[in-house]
């Protein structure tokens, strides 16, 4: 099922979403799945589309991009992505192109041993936590777990470990303050790209390794299509910025120096490097 132009409405009519604090019991238009779901056509209830058929032609064609691209910068493979114009604009299949666009950049680069199969391990940790409208019904963005997932992966984080899984959730900590930072009404696309920023200068900062050598600019370009409203000149994507991991600028999310972590509001989460001073060393990638 595709979404033209980025649509972000009912694919059945074209009418506006209703998103819901209650839930109701629903039976999907497509598949006949009944299930109690916050979002509705807000013209027919008999709209309806579970999250299954409404993500399943965005997830099957990320999925296959991510897999056979040679591309090693993470950024240019999100913007390829979403040249596509049957991605929805908003949905938490933005979160299915952070990961996927960071490990087969990993992939691409021979970096951390990623294969294949830590993506497809990657997209289905995803599908537990990732799952649409929750930014607004719980607080918790499906960005958050996405990024976390990543350095899952990297550090061999498990329930149980220890410094695995604290600087896996030092991570998610930054990646949830700078998504807090970004709100108001909310965005898929800013939240990935800052995420995507902090992943990379966390993968720099914590592991020594480096996904973009060069300036570039995140400009989103999809303002026109946000149902809720484009925050316009309070995002900072939407004029664009210039992200360099090496800037020492106050402007920017990559850092070379000790606060790696930061956000907006100069909130800093504790380092891999403050971590590992409590730990032996710093746990390998997973074979």
């Amino acid at each position: 099922m595709k979404n033209n132009n980025h649509a972000a409405n009912c694919v059945s009519c074209g009418n506006k979403l209703k998103y819901l604090q209650s839930s109701q019991e629903l039976t999907c238009l497509y598949c006949g799945k009944k299930e109690k779901s916050n979002i509705v056509c807000s013209h027919d209830k008999s709209h309806y589309i579970c999250d299954d058929c409404h993500n399943i032609y965005s997830f099957n064609y990320i999925k296959e991009f991510v897999t056979r691209t040679a591309a090693e910068n993470p950024f240019e493979i999100v913007f390829s992505i979403l040249e596509n114009k049957d991605m929805p604009m908003l949905g938490c299949h933005h979160c299915y192109i952070l990961t996927g666009s960071v490990l087969a950049s990993l992939k691409n680069k021979k970096l951390f041993n990623i294969r294949g199969g830590d993506i497809e391990e990657a997209f289905f940790r995803l599908s537990k936590q990732a799952v649409g409208g929750y930014c607004g019904l719980s607080g918790v963005c499906g960005i958050v777990p996405a990024a976390g997932v990543i350095y899952s992966i990297l550090t061999g984080s498990a329930c149980g470990k220890d410094t695995e899984q604290k600087i896996t959730m030092g991570l998610t900590s930054a990646v949830s303050n700078a998504i807090y930072e970004l709100t108001g009404p909310s965005c898929c696309k800013a939240y990935m790209f800052r995420a995507l920023e902090i992943i990379i200068a966390g993968i720099y900062k914590d592991f020594g390794e480096v996904l973009i050598g060069k300036d570039f600019e995140i400009k989103c370009g999809f303002a026109e299509l946000h149902p809720h409203g484009c925050r316009k000149e309070k995002c900072p994507y939407y004029n664009g910025i210039i992200f360099n991991l090496y800037d020492n600028g106050t402007e920017k999310i990559g850092y070379k120096n000790k606060n790696i972590y930061i956000s907006s509001n100069a909130v800093k989460i504790e380092t891999a490097d403050e971590v590992m001073q409590k730990s032996d060393k710093l746990p390998a990638a997973p074979c």
